[in-house]
């Protein structure tokens, strides 16, 4: 199929030429469009067949409708208030929807079914109307209705940072194929067209998410809104037999301390790692290098603020020039007895790397870990790119992977499929991701008889078996801030993982310096022996 042509003109339109413009048809293969300088984006698009009305933003394009079907002057009037509603944060796609179906002039005397005011007021998510609408006019809960109303007792329930992530599961699109249908009519086979889309759009382990929840919410409305939901003469839980067959794999992957080492001076040596890709920013590896020091879990060890960090000393006169940085409940991952508060004591040299990172970064940021915008932190799924990217791996971009956009084509794929060295395979180091490092510690400081240490430093509670009665009766003998978290203990198992680190760190870096002195040698070598044999051949 040929390419369409497209020719576009800038003038002021009246409703005279708009009859001119549209009157008769387009030519075949030719597209043109004339954009309005009275009102900002408001386009006219005349194709073969029909003449429409689009509003051309930066973000998105609206389709308003077909020209004889809209008059300049209501198009005009969509344009104008649409892009006052842009300023209040409306969704415009809503708002635009409700301002095509107005019927009259609001300056000809007539009365107007639908206003500018009517249409701000059904965009905004947070108008009385529309609290009405979720609630259900009748009573009865559609899909969408409970799917509101449980999210909104179960958000506070959840840690903050976590909430987003589990509403997500539910709002998933495979869900709006059953957005209006009221829960009383549900039957097996509609959850299970939800669920096997969203095997086709997503991995399996979302799946597995959005049906455990799915299940969970609908247990919910039975216990506690049963009437509301249409299921007050339900018997029996019947929607537990929707399911998902989904085993999470074992991760045994446990690098050594020497891979671990070489990984990071491999990404700090190498910051560009692909041809029009940014460099790895000073965050990213200050990240990097402070998981492989401290063994904490990413989702809450980038969180780690620099005005948390507190002074040692206070605790015990053995940690001068080390400081102790906490994470509060909330920002800890909770088990079934949710989050617990965490300290973690840190040697002063791998607060000197931390350090040197931070300052890298623009050393003002209250992170310690800075992104690109040192108002915000780096994210985890940063830091498992960063492994991603020195493992070689390259994401497909001949492959179109995002559906077009309503009024608005989606993304195109590259023509030119991104190369990258794999640089774990290059220097002789297996696959791992960050979360490795703790079974990596928990190994070392349990062969020296420390594994308590390595509990309490990971944020595990303390196991009273397999634990030496020294290490069991350490905090007794100290302060309260000491007894509750076993400052001393951690900081026991924190310098000699630390120690061992660097100091592989600093072997690795002999070893990889004489590797590529020894390979410039051979090329010095090589070189010379080239220039003898051109020399003899000559004479």
């Amino acid at each position: 199929m040929p390419k369409a042509i497209y020719e576009r003109r800038v003038l002021q339109l009246n409703p005279q030429n708009v009859i001119v413009l549209h009157g008769g048809h387009g030519k075949k293969g030719l597209i043109r469009e004339y954009r309005d300088t009275k009102s900002v984006g408001l386009t006219l698009r005349i194709m073969e067949r029909q003449a429409v009305w689009y509003l051309r933003r930066r973000d998105m394009t609206l389709r308003l409708g077909l020209s004889f079907e809209i008059e300049l002057w209501k198009a005009r009037y969509i344009a104008d208030h649409t892009r006052l509603a842009a300023q209040k944060k409306r969704d415009l796609r809503t708002f635009v929807k409700a301002m095509v179906r107005m019927e009259a002039d609001p300056g000809s005397g007539k009365k107007s079914i639908w206003s500018a005011a009517d249409a701000d007021m059904i965009a905004d998510e947070k108008s009385e109307y529309n609290k009405i609408r979720r609630a259900g006019f009748d009573g009865q809960w559609t899909w969408a209705h409970l799917t509101h109303h449980f999210l909104e007792y179960k958000k506070p329930r959840l840690k903050e940072r976590y909430r987003e992530k589990y509403a997500r599961y539910l709002e998933l699109d495979a869900f709006k194929a059953i957005a209006d249908k009221l829960v009383s009519e549900l039957k097996p086979r509609d959850l299970e067209g939800v669920r096997d889309q969203i095997l086709i759009d997503h991995a399996p382990s979302a799946a597995h998410r959005a049906v455990r929840q799915g299940k969970e919410m609908l247990s919910w409305a039975w216990k506690y809104s049963a009437a509301k939901a249409g299921l007050d003469e339900c018997q029996y839980e019947w929607w537990l037999r929707w399911s998902f067959e989904y085993k999470t794999k074992k991760r045994r992957r446990s690098p050594t301390i020497e891979e671990i080492a070489r990984t990071l001076l491999i990404a700090e040596s190498h910051r560009n790692l692909a041809k029009g890709e940014h460099e790895t920013y000073p965050g990213t590896l200050g990240a990097l290098w402070g998981v492989a020091l401290t063994g904490q879990r990413t989702g809450s060890f980038l969180l780690m603020r620099r005005d948390r960090l507190f002074e040692a000393e206070k605790v015990g006169k053995s940690l001068r020039g080390w400081k102790v940085v906490n994470w509060n409940a909330d920002e800890m991952k909770g088990g079934r007895d949710g989050g617990r508060s965490h300290s973690l004591p840190i040697p002063p040299n791998a607060l000197s790397v931390l350090d040197r990172f931070h300052q890298e970064a623009g050393g003002d940021s209250p992170w310690m870990f800075p992104s690109k915008d040192p108002r915000n932190p780096v994210t985890p799924s940063a830091l498992n790119l960063l492994i991603y990217r020195l493992q070689g791996r390259v994401f497909d971009p001949t492959v179109k992977r995002k559906p077009n956009r309503p009024g608005k084509p989606g993304p195109k794929p590259s023509r030119e499929r991104k190369t990258r060295e794999n640089l774990f395979e290059k220097y002789g180091i297996r696959h791992w991701s960050p979360h490795d490092v703790r079974r990596t510690m928990t190994t070392f400081l349990t062969d020296r008889r420390l594994g308590g240490a390595a509990a309490a430093i990971l944020g595990h509670k303390m196991p009273h078996e397999d634990v030496s009665e020294r290490e069991l009766l350490a905090p007794v003998t100290e302060l309260h801030y000491n007894l509750s978290q076993k400052i001393d203990l951690k900081a026991e198992g924190m310098k000699l993982w630390v120690d061992a680190l660097l100091t592989a760190c600093r072997r690795e870096a002999r070893t990889l310096n004489h590797s590529a002195n020894k390979k410039e040698s051979l090329k010095s070598l090589r070189r010379s022996r080239k220039s003898l044999s051109t020399e003899a051949v000559i004479a």
